[in-house]
């Protein structure tokens, strides 16, 4: 049943017509309640869009204005690079399976399917557009991890899959062997078999639908045992899928050890307290950078308090510095732009930085020209070792090798701080030329042998 898709699916179903009762103290409706910083429904449509969803089809229902006005607004913010599309359902009070009948009626081409209140990575995501449902039916994703600790064990709906295909579905279902995700590659004819093997009584929920498709041969499972997903349909379901996605999005897998065991663990609370203000990646980014030039002119002067102060700062601005990537995994607003600026600002703020320290040393440490060499020096193996970097990490990870220890922009920076501290700006200026040109040596070296 699964092969690629000849013709991508480019269509999603959301259901969000719920009021979200157990919810009520964080917002109501329940789609507009905000996760991270952002509402479900929002961060719903972000995240299939990231995988390639251009249409979207949103079921609506409890206070039905309300969330049609923010959509309208959302689309906006898409510059309407998106289409989106919204049914009301009179019924949405008799359970989401009426919510899921109202939007798969207009279909007219296979869709995925999925709750507003249901998060997912984007792995997750291309999973299920990988697979083409039965003919009239569906399929349904699956997680085969039956201590998921994002799942509430006792409230997540169970299901019993055999040879591909779901056996049983529910709640109550006390042998398993696997949890219903929430996300689903439907059929456009799904609409029609549900009629033909369903009584309009019968239609109060999706697992409902899913066991009579079940039953007609019409529903098969998508088996997963990784990937992020969680169900935020209560307080408690909000702190755990809060903590394990702040754990997934706190670093990157090249991060330095400075980064990984002092940065990134300060960065990720600064970064959870920003997700909840209007704040964007790029502004962060602009005052990591202004911190950084505000240390460089502090690290230019002849003051061992100005040039702590300098190192303090510098620091202060490479932890920032991680928070504008976090938000922007974290609200789902990564662009080919923001993480092109944010290099862009490294690199100037590296080169000024170093400018500043240079300055100090050639003209205040008695050092003159030679003062100025060794600052060039540092320089540039700083600014190659950044320029290097990108390559150098990709084909590490092409050839699935791991690095022990990693030389980067978090450990310059470090340097500059205990540099700062205990008033070592010659001895800072040696060891950046010294490490990062050797390291630049060291990684040409190894390509060319691996060549």
């Amino acid at each position: 049943m699964a092969n690629n898709m000849d013709k991508k699916v480019k269509t999603a179903l959301i259901l969000a017509a719920g009021r979200g009762s157990r919810l009520s103290a964080r917002g109501t409706p329940k789609p507009l309640t905000p996760f991270l910083g952002v509402p479900l429904i929002e961060r719903s449509i972000r995240a299939f869009h990231a995988a390639g969803i251009q249409k979207f089809v949103i079921v609506t229902g409890y206070k039905d204005q309300l969330v049609r006005d923010f959509l309208s607004k959302l689309r906006r913010k898409f510059n309407h690079d998106i289409e989106i599309v919204t049914v009301f359902n009179s019924h949405w009070e008799k359970g989401n399976g009426t919510s899921f009948l109202a939007g798969a009626e207009i279909m007219d081409e296979d869709f995925i399917l999925a709750m507003c209140d249901h998060i997912f990575s984007k792995d997750i995501i291309e999973k299920v557009l990988s697979f083409v449902p039965p003919k009239g039916g569906l399929a349904l994703l699956v997680d085969t991890r039956i201590k998921n600790p994002v799942i509430d064990q006792g409230d997540a709906t169970k299901v019993v899959v055999k040879s591909g295909r779901i056996e049983k579905i529910g709640k109550n279902l006390t042998n398993f062997n696997s949890y219903d995700t929430g996300l689903f590659a439907c059929s456009k004819d799904v609409f029609n078999t549900i009629q033909t093997v369903m009584k309009d009584n019968e239609i109060d929920s999706v697992s409902k639908i899913v066991e009579k498709l079940a039953q007609a041969n019409k529903a098969i499972a998508i088996e997963t045992s990784k990937g992020f997903w969680a169900d935020l349909d209560d307080k408690n379901a909000f702190k755990r899928a809060e903590k394990a996605l702040l754990m997934l999005i706190r670093g990157k897998s090249h991060d330095g050890p400075v980064a990984r065991l002092l940065n990134r663990p300060i960065s990720i609370r600064l970064s959870t307290l920003l997700a909840r203000t209007p704040v964007t990646p790029n502004q962060i980014s602009l005052f990591s950078f202004m911190l950084a030039l505000s240390a460089a002119f502090m690290l230019s002067k002849d003051s061992y308090f100005w040039f702590a102060a300098g190192g303090l700062i510098a620091q202060l601005a490479s932890i920032i510095d991680g928070c504008d990537g976090e938000i922007a995994r974290m609200k789902w607003q990564q662009t080919e732009y923001g993480a092109w600026l944010d290099a862009v600002l490294d690199r100037y703020a590296d080169a000024f930085l170093i400018a500043g320290v240079t300055w100090h040393v050639a003209n205040y440490n008695m050092m003159g020209n030679l003062g100025w060499l060794i600052g060039i020096l540092a320089l540039a193996g700083s600014l190659i070792n950044s320029y290097t970097a990108d390559k150098y990490d990709g084909w590490m990870k092409r050839r699935k090798k791991k690095q022990r220890f990693r030389l980067g922009r978090d450990v310059r920076i470090f340097l500059v701080f205990l540099s700062g501290i205990f008033y070592r700006p010659v001895e800072l200026l040696i060891m950046l030329a010294g490490i990062m040109n050797t390291e630049n040596i060291r990684r040409m070296w190894q390509l060319k042998s691996a060549a």
